[in-house]
């Protein structure tokens, strides 16, 4: 009888092993489950966020800060008057406050076309929150805490160059935005391949 206590508790820690490893596997199992639902939340919620903080009066404004020169963002961030086109100055009108309670006379756009008072701050305003909001969801894709794919998908319109999307100019000159330089870099197309001529 006391050579079969050996092989019963081999036996015994064997089957404690099969059960500690499968219990482990399940428990990986359904942390890694738990992960993805909560990137999806993630995705859900920080999409929203996106939605609901670009307002129409914020796509006026990115619009504009496109057209501005290097020298014009740099006097925006800096928060000082300054002048534009004919053609900003239109734009400009779309959004200001003024031009909703029919005070344009008052605003020095009207005649003199320098951003300055209250529709530089609004213009700055909008710009520096599109940027933020930007930022702060492509940060927690650099995180991985939400569906990397799905971020990529639904922000690839940044990297449409052609049309200024990232507003590069004024996030030079802001001298910040890391991540939205990351992202760009990330869902940059590979290089095209150089053709070997026949």
């Amino acid at each position: 009888m006391d050579k079969w206590i050996p092989v019963v508790q081999l036996i015994v820690l064997i089957l404690s092993a099969i059960l500690t490893i499968s219990q482990l596997s399940l428990l990986r199992r359904q942390i890694k489950e738990q992960h993805e639902e909560r990137r999806r939340e993630n995705t859900t919620h920080f999409m929203a966020t996106w939605c609901n903080s670009v307002k129409k009066d914020t796509c006026i404004a990115e619009q504009v800060a496109r057209k501005l020169n290097t020298e014009q963002c740099k006097t925006l961030y800096d928060h000082a008057a300054f002048k534009v086109s004919e053609e900003i100055k239109k734009d400009i009108c779309k959004f200001c406050p003024l031009s909703y309670q029919n005070k344009c006379l008052e605003c020095s756009l009207s005649e003199s076309n320098i951003v300055d008072g209250k529709i530089l701050t609004e213009l700055r305003w909008h710009v520096i929150t599109y940027l933020n909001t930007l930022e702060t969801i492509l940060i927690s894709w650099h995180l991985g805490i939400v569906d990397r794919d799905m971020v990529e998908e639904e922000f690839a319109f940044i990297n449409d160059t052609a049309k200024g999307c990232t507003l590069a100019e004024f996030r030079h000159t802001a001298g910040g935005y890391p991540i939205i330089e990351k992202f760009i870099d990330a869902i940059k197309g590979p290089a095209p391949k150089s053709k070997k001529k026949l």
